[in-house]
């Protein structure tokens, strides 16, 4: 019974500590990140005729540089320019390095 109690009682303090150190993915977090994909998006060059969905695949490199891995959408042309636009563009926000690839809808309106 105490090798029980004793192997219970050290599962609760590893799981606390696993708690305590994995770092929340907040709201706080996905608004930045939001905001800063934003931004590097606001001042690309393109006419549309009408809006394109985008679906990306990206990673991070150890300087949190992005790396487009994939662009998902019809319009070729807006696919290319997205990836110039994102492609090893440093950001600040800091996300959870456990996460090996991020999937981003965009939507850029006409």
């Amino acid at each position: 019974m105490k090798n029980l109690k004793l192997a219970l009682f050290a599962l609760a303090i590893n799981l606390v500590g696993l708690l305590h150190a994995a770092p929340g993915n907040s709201p706080d977090t996905r608004a930045a990140f939001n905001e800063e994909i934003q931004h590097l998006l606001k001042n690309m060059a393109i006419s549309i005729e009408e809006d394109v969905v985008a679906n990306l695949v990206v990673s991070f490199n150890q300087e949190n540089e992005i790396q487009v891995l994939y662009v998902g959408t019809e319009n070729t042309k807006a696919g290319k320019l997205i990836k110039k636009h994102l492609n090893h563009k440093k950001i600040s926000t800091v996300l959870d390095p456990s996460i090996k690839k991020y999937k981003l809808p965009i939507r850029l309106k006409s």
